[in-house]
């Protein structure tokens, strides 16, 4: 199994086509790191102590940017300028180092990597030790064996070589081990600030939310300079991060190698190719998230073959001191794109050749190869749901680039395996595809003749960034084209992740109106091979419910009905259970929450009112992020109001504490300010809050609105759910809902997939949409909204200024209200929308079908949908 990505989670490599991680067990720990104890004498390497007053900063500081480096430079020295410190977690070479809040100067850098074996000491007394299949060994004088756990509170030097070019040697420690025995939590003190006690002392291993493990590491009996060389070692050893590229290509099977020669060089390879290190000195031009496909002469890596996967060109050809040969770089326009070799790879380079062991062969995407990947979790035809409607599963998809797209559409099954169908499609220049009414697409079904039918989920493939829409319709019908009574747009998924969230597990909970609320979670396994999962549903009341899934290839797992799911205890005095849903997984995964208001009291009751909302990857969690309405008592039509509700979700085992601040539309100074503390995995509910229900009104009868800053000292994620609600009041009964994640601003180019004004909806209805737009800048900012047909041409542009700290509403704007007809012989519009900012903003698109052919006509159904940045 080959086709891997060099992201930060070291899991195992296998037959997926999407961005995923490398080759071996998915905890560190979980398997050994083999390393071969070589006798070499140390290094020469005379390291100093640091002199007074020196901080731990100076040698672990990111050394130079990009832009100062240049391999062709005569003067430039490879090892004071070395780019690695740059680099982004996942593709160091060791490893990430946490500067920690008491470094907020510092970005984290590359961990460092020299620590003495000849002078560890625990509780006073001196430790014989060595390095061997990943652990440390070693004894007391005259005394016990230290194993596993004994090595926790042991005291360590390292040394490090400083942004002057001197090394210098600092206080380390090992302050906890895994409960395997394979992962050591390793902590450096930096004497320049040692009046800040235990804050003085930070992690060797910067954790992610995607990988808690990732704090540990794993020690090698082997040091590597800063050209990326290694040298075996038995004075000196490496640890490394669960996340560098050296325990990734451990995991992938170049470490556990027999030695016949040629062992430790084909280990030096493999760095290099998950780097991308083509000059061999050191300079990675890679990012996290690279679809790789590897090959090596041993069979350890196969290249992988199959339709599940991209088929990808040839890259390079890489050997100890970098690439031999290249086709093509890894990423286009990387700053490090340059030096290395010039040739291109013959077929010689491209075959298998046992004599010569020590080299490794990469394919990886470029221009033309089909290796966008995009996922919806849900495809609906024609089936059935209570009340007498139908489901039925709908695709938009927006070109947004200046060339044509083709995009391959899949079909799979629930229970995986052999897709249902595909649809092959190209795509003009800044066109769009949509699915409803296409025959390709409404033939694809389970082979049932008798049902019709079919429910799976879809795989998307483009060879370029594409912006793609999956729209639930519940039908009063059986037919694609039957009268629509709800509708529910939600973007694809382009992030798996083996750690996501969501912000509500809801069973039986009440809804105004004698309505209850219930979710159900839909979690695709994209990969060739079966995937295990943890569902773990946590309870406002600090409660942990959590069960386990097997998901076959290409599977489903499916939370409706499942009695695990139904089992979580009920919230205490409450008739139903709330909380929020992580998902831990071996691969990634994705995920989809279906929120749902029903007419009674069991799961399978009459469905009122739904909302799909994709789940959270752990690397989309921030600290900055934001809401783009606060509503309050705000009027709709006729006797319906909008109000909006947060909620804040806490993945983390430390509490956060969270600012909340309400900004009006018309910028200026907030309306209200104020800090939350949510507990350890816990969240905090607007909904009720006395100072949420403080908020300054902004019109008459209680009215308020604007829009919400959120930030916290942690990354945290959330959602914020508009209700329309018939009455004046909070506890009026809710029409309609849409939940709309909490998202971080966006300076990149922004696509929403659906421009629509006063077009049929079926039974009198009309569709109309208007993008509002949120400024957290302290400057007013211009941007530009480009609005497109159907066909790939532009039929209007706008360029709006938004105030400072203040928000655009397009269906308040003359200019907007005042864009030509797509179909003037009808007076209505269907394309979609690009906005271009100057500076990071939030954008979100609102959907409403209305009773009528007007914009203020009254509205049948709401939905809004965060515009997703144009990813090319």
């Amino acid at each position: 199994m080959s086709v891997c990505a060099v992201i930060a989670s070291g899991a195992a490599c296998t037959a997926v086509d999407v961005e995923e991680t490398l080759t071996g067990e998915s905890e560190l720990g979980a398997k050994s790191a083999p390393v071969e104890v070589v006798g070499v004498p140390p290094l020469t390497v005379i390291p100093l102590a640091p002199p007074p007053g020196t901080s731990l900063a100076a040698c672990t500081r990111p050394r130079l940017k990009p832009a100062d480096l240049s391999d062709d430079s005569p003067t430039a020295d490879p090892i004071l300028q070395s780019p690695s410190h740059r680099s982004r977690n996942g593709i160091e070479l060791h490893g990430r180092w946490d500067p920690g809040s008491s470094y907020d100067e510092l970005e984290p850098s590359e961990v460092p990597t020299r620590f003495r074996l000849a002078e560890i000491t625990k509780d006073g007394r001196s430790v014989g030790a060595r390095v061997e299949k990943g652990k440390l060994i070693g004894s007391f004088d005259e005394g016990p064996r230290l194993a596993d756990a004994d090595w926790a509170g042991a005291e360590l030097k390292v040394d490090l070589r400083c942004v002057d070019g001197d090394w210098q040697t600092f206080p380390a420690r090992i302050h906890g081990v895994s409960a395997t025995g394979n992962g050591y939590d390793v902590e450096i003190q930096d004497p320049a600030r040692a009046e800040l006690g235990e804050a003085s002392w930070r992690p060797a291993c910067r954790a992610t939310l995607e990988v808690p493990e990732a704090s540990l590491a794993t020690p090698f009996a082997e040091v590597w300079d800063e050209r990326g060389t290694r040298t075996p070692s038995t004075g000196y050893f490496t640890f490394a991060c669960a996340t560098s590229a050296i325990i990734k290509c451990d995991r992938m099977g170049y470490i556990d190698v027999p030695d016949d020669g040629d062992a430790q060089r084909l280990r030096q390879t493999c760095t290099r190719m998950v780097r991308a290190d083509f000059s061999g000195r050191d300079r990675s031009a890679t990012a996290e998230g690279t679809l790789v496909d590897v090959e090596d002469n041993r069979g350890i890596q196969v290249r992988e073959q199959g339709d599940h996967v991209p088929e990808l060109p040839l890259e390079a050809v890489w050997s100890p001191d970098g690439a031999i040969c290249r086709n093509h770089w890894r990423i286009a326009g990387h700053p490090y794109n340059h030096g290395g070799p010039p040739a291109t790879c013959s077929a010689e380079d491209a075959a298998l050749d046992p004599s010569r062991p020590h080299l490794i062969r990469s394919w990886s995407c470029r221009p033309g190869s089909m290796c966008e990947r995009q996922y919806s979790s849900v495809f609906l035809k024609n089936w059935p749901a209570p009340g007498g409607l139908t489901q039925w599963s709908n695709v938009t998809v927006v070109n947004p680039n200046a060339t044509e797209a083709t995009v391959k559409l899949t079909v799979f099954p629930t229970g995986g395996g052999a897709p249902l169908g595909a649809v092959l499609i190209t795509i003009p220049a800044s066109g769009v595809y949509s699915s409803y009414g296409d025959p390709r697409w409404n033939a694809i079904d389970d082979g049932d003749l008798m049902s019709d039918r079919a429910s799976g989920w879809i795989a998307l493939a483009s060879d370029k960034p594409v912006v793609a829409t999956h729209r639930t319709s519940l039908r009063a019908g059986s037919t694609w084209d039957a009268p629509a009574r709800l509708v529910e747009d939600e973007p694809f998924l382009t992030s798996p992740s083996r750690r996501l969230f969501s912000s509500h597990y809801l069973k039986r909970w009440p809804a105004a109106g004698g309505r209850t609320q219930w979710s159900n979670v839909v979690v695709n396994n994209p990969a060739t091979k079966q995937v295990s999962i943890t569902v773990r549903i946590h309870g406002v009341d600090g409660s942990l419910h959590e069960f386990d899934r097997a998901l076959p290839a290409r599977g489903v797992w499916n939370s409706y009905g499942d009695s695990d799911w139904l089992a979580v205890p009920n919230t205490p005095t409450k008739t139903g259970a709330l909380g929020w849903v992580e998902i831990k997984a071996d691969e990634p995964v994705v995920a989809t929450n279906r929120v749902v208001h029903r007419d009674g009291s069991t799961y399978d009751a009459p469905v009122a009112l739904l909302d799909d909302v994709g789940f959270a990857g752990a690397t989309s969690a921030a600290k900055e992020l934001v809401a783009s309405s606060f509503l309050r008592n705000v009027p709709a039509t006729g006797t319906l109001t909008q109000w909006s509700s947060l909620i804040v979700n806490n993945p983390h085992r430390e509490q956060v504490t969270l600012t909340v601040t309400v900004h009006s539309n018309d910028g200026g100074g907030a309306l209200r300010s104020f800090t939350k503390i949510i507990p350890s995995f816990g969240a905090w509910n607007a909904y009720g809050d006395p100072d949420w229900t403080s908020v300054p009104a902004t019109g008459g009868g209680g009215r308020s609105e604007g829009w919400v800053e959120i930030s916290a000292d942690q990354p945290v994620f959330g959602a914020n759910r508009v209700i329309l609600r018939d009455g004046a009041t909070l506890s009026s009964p809710a029409v309609l809902f849409n939940d709309e994640p909490l998202v971080a601003p966006s300076s990149d180019d922004l696509v929403s997939g659906l421009y629509i004004k006063s077009w049929p909806g079926g039974e009198g209805l009309t569709q109309w949409s208007a993008p509002v737009v949120n400024n957290p800048s302290e400057q007013p900012v211009t941007m530009r909204v480009q609005v497109w047909k159907t066909d790939g041409s532009l039929l209007g542009e706008l360029t709006p200024t938004i105030p400072a700290k203040g928000s655009w509403d397009a269906a308040s704007d003359l200019d907007w209200v005042a864009l030509p007809h797509t179909d003037g012989a009808n007076l209505r519009s269907l394309g979609w929308m690009t906005l271009i900012p100057s500076t990071p903003l939030i954008a979100t698109n609102r959907l409403t079908l209305r009773k009528g052919t007007t914009a203020d006509a009254p509205i049948v159904l709401y939905d809004a949908t965060p515009f997703v940045p144009a990813r090319n």
